[in-house]
């Protein structure tokens, strides 16, 4: 039958990533890994079955579709606005200074002018795919690092749009290249604003006029119309299919029914989104890059080490910690799906050769490969010098007379929802605490609030100190991120040994390592979350109150740390 093609190259794409993914999620590795090298196994380069490229593509397609939808209706430009200087100030001077210097560096490989520039357009990008999907898995989205690193990402996605305008006009422009710039960019830059406003009187009219017929399945209808239809109306007007797609989500999220859209659109996105790094894979020719090692390893250098370092120089410039620095930096070490579009536009036109193309294909490949492996092991061992470079401390909320007085208190590291609980519940209490966080809109709602706080790193020593630590009785650290939290917890113990340190995990390897690092308790909310459901079920079939009891504090005992409990 026709469609045997298609399905065939569906089952080989789909099985390539349950594979990689099991094999990746044995090994203790996020399961894109697995993704990418299932995708190289099918892909037309290597030995063993052979998927067609275009029919995977136009499901990985729907992929970015979906999470970048999903990023404009969970992250709009409100949120935008939190790290606004450094998102569109560092997020512009990242793409120039990173550009830059990789234009340096293509011109010492002997590259001609306009494969210079487009090389340099290319590597200053970063996938917001990626980006997001990482923040996903290790549930930072609300970190510092999580909002700025989405917030460059999207600046960087909009630069895109000037350069697809841009880099074509200029290569081809004979005279008056100036004025052909500035009209091309001119026109983009209408229609783009004149199709979003559009959008946004036509959609919520269109969700509010189908959910009144109250039928799920027309609404869904209407769901895929929107973000389709909106996603292909910006693509028309020059914008790439992942930005297009967020500002679909955008426009949503202004609609009170952003919270159903999202719920009928969510079941199907992790399966398209791994089939979009399972594309990836495919793409690369390893006999390519084993041709040109010395070139490779340039285009590699540039993605995984110059522009991590030049992204994180950038955002210390502006004053964040250097530990947001570092890990901000990190996130933004690889180049995903707008730099495919960016390159592949550069081959069809001839402006760059097939040969800097595949180049670009495999750095991207093992940028993305060795991004979450940096972002997990990486910023744990660079993390161990930050104390040494972080910044002077901002005045924080503690009076001096009352830091010299603090004894018996709790510490808290980060008031994000379990922070803010912990807070209410001690003040309600009337114990003594004092919150420690790095976020600086978080900052200015607890000073509003007249909590005790202090702006900064809980992995410097000075705060540590005008937080009262040598005198402090428990230290809670209520975020995920186990790197920091390990260095916190070693930090702190070799000031206090004796403090009490409970900390939270999200990954199950990380209990232990939290464990190891000296935390006297590691609380995994998705298991409490289970105790609770469990309590409460038992409760409903009749079990007595010591029965239930019983059942749960069997269960901890036999839950061995590290267990399972994601």
């Amino acid at each position: 039958m026709p469609e045997f093609p298609f399905f065939r190259d569906l089952v080989l794409a789909v099985g390539a990533a349950l594979v990689g993914g099991v094999i990746a999620h044995r090994l203790g590795q996020p399961p894109l890994l697995g993704y990418l090298l299932g995708g190289i196994l099918i892909g037309p380069y290597t030995p063993g079955p052979v998927s067609d490229i275009r029919n995977v593509s136009t499901l990985a397609d729907i992929g970015i579709v979906l999470l970048m939808f999903e990023l404009g209706v969970e992250f709009p430009v409100a949120r935008i606005r939190r790290v606004r200087s450094v998102a569109l100030g560092g997020g512009s001077a990242q793409v120039i200074l990173t550009g830059a210097l990789a234009i340096g560096i293509s011109r010492l490989l002997g590259l001609p002018l306009v494969q210079q520039v487009f090389f340099g357009a290319i590597v200053s990008l970063s996938s917001t795919v990626v980006i997001l999907k990482l923040l996903l898995d290790r549930g930072e989205m609300d970190t510092p690092h999580g909002e700025i690193s989405v917030g460059i990402a999207l600046v960087q996605d909009l630069s895109l749009v000037a350069m697809m305008v841009l880099l074509p006009a200029w290569a081809t422009a004979e005279e008056d290249v100036g004025w052909t710039l500035l009209l091309a960019l001119g026109k983009t830059i209408g229609l783009f604003l004149g199709a979003y406003f559009v959008a946004g009187l036509l959609l919520p009219a269109l969700f509010a006029a189908v959910a009144r017929l109250r039928s799920r399945e027309l609404f869904l209808l209407a769901v895929v119309l929107a973000v389709i239809g909106t996603t292909v109306a910006l693509s028309a007007l020059g914008l790439s299919t992942a930005l297009g797609a967020y500002r679909a989500g955008v426009v949503v999220s202004r609609s009170h029914y952003s919270r159903q859209v999202l719920a009928e659109l969510l079941p199907s996105r992790d399966l398209f989104a791994s089939l979009f790094f399972v594309s990836v894979g495919m793409l690369v020719d390893p006999l390519l890059l084993w041709r040109h090692p010395g070139t490779f390893f340039a285009v590699v250098a540039v993605i995984v080490l110059l522009k991590p370092a030049v992204s994180a120089l950038i955002v210390r410039a502006f004053g964040h910690s250097a530990s947001t620095a570092l890990l901000t930096g990190l996130l933004l070490g690889q180049v995903g799906e707008l730099s495919f579009v960016l390159a592949r536009l550069g081959a069809d036109r001839r402006f760059i050769g097939e040969e800097l193309y595949g180049l670009v294909l495999g750095g991207a490949l093992v940028s993305i490969l060795v991004n979450p492996v940096l972002l997990r092991y990486g910023g744990a061992l660079l993390a161990r010098g930050l104390p040494r470079v972080a910044p002077s401390p901002a005045p924080s909320d503690v009076p001096e007379a009352g830091r010299s007085h603090l004894a018996g208190h709790v510490i808290i590291c980060g008031c994000g929802r379990v922070g803010s609980e912990l807070v209410a519940q001690l003040r309600a209490a009337g114990f003594t605490y004092v919150v420690i966080e790095l976020n600086p809109i978080r900052i200015e709602e607890l000073r509003r609030d007249g909590e005790p706080c202090l702006f900064g790193d809980a992995n410097n020593l000075r705060i540590l100190k005008d937080a009262g630590v040598e005198r402090a009785k428990l230290l809670a650290i209520t975020h995920y991120n186990a790197a920091a939290s390990e260095l916190t917890i070693r930090t702190v113990l070799e000031i206090h040994p004796a403090l009490q340190v409970i900390a939270r995990a999200h990954y199950a390897g990380d209990v232990q390592r939290l464990r190891g690092a000296g935390a006297s308790e590691v609380v995994v909310p998705e298991f409490e979350a289970g105790m609770e459901f469990l309590r409460w079920t038992l409760g409903q079939l009749g079990l007595s109150a010591g029965e239930i009891d019983a059942v749960v504090q069997r269960r901890r005992i036999e839950t061995k740390p590290g267990e399972s409990v994601e």
